[in-house]
């Protein structure tokens, strides 16, 4: 018996210390995120906007391949391409944020698309998003809903 509860305790320690060890990774992260917001939509969407503005520390690019939140189904990558007058949705799997410099997502550019809120967001609360880069690091930031001004 006394070995039984020696392994689970070794199972135990061996489960937490590779958690702690990928929370260790964000302090690795070589961004910073500023001007992050959340465009307030009707209380039916299933979609909502995000814009931010990602800023590259490093001398090397940085690529983040995943944002995710508790509060949507999925996050992607997007940007409104204008051709012939007609404006079309391109998504992307990834985005690149060139050496010591920043990539700004605004409006008609490059965006987070939020997909089915599970609850309705309104002016004023705060959504938690995590950016993932492709090296694995992260970066948890959070993002505040606010009244589209045009």
């Amino acid at each position: 018996m006394k070995n039984i509860i020696t392994l689970f305790i070794l199972l135990i320690s061996s489960y937490s210390h590779i958690s702690f060890a990928n929370e260790a990774d964000s302090t690795t992260v070589r961004f910073t995120v500023e001007n992050a917001w959340i465009a307030e939509a009707p209380p039916v969407s299933k979609v909502m906007v995000a814009y931010l503005t990602i800023n590259n520390q490093s001398n090397q690019a940085i690529t983040i391949v995943k944002a995710e939140s508790d509060l949507y189904s999925s996050i992607e990558f997007h940007e409104t391409v204008h051709e012939n007058g007609l404006a079309r949705m391109v998504r992307y799997s990834e985005l690149l944020v060139p050496a010591n410099d920043n990539l700004e997502l605004k409006r008609g550019g490059k965006h987070l698309m939020l997909f089915n809120p599970t609850k309705r967001l309104k002016i004023g609360d705060t959504v938690t998003i995590r950016l993932t880069t492709a090296d694995d690091t992260f970066k948890i930031i959070s993002v505040p809903v606010k009244k589209v001004q045009y």
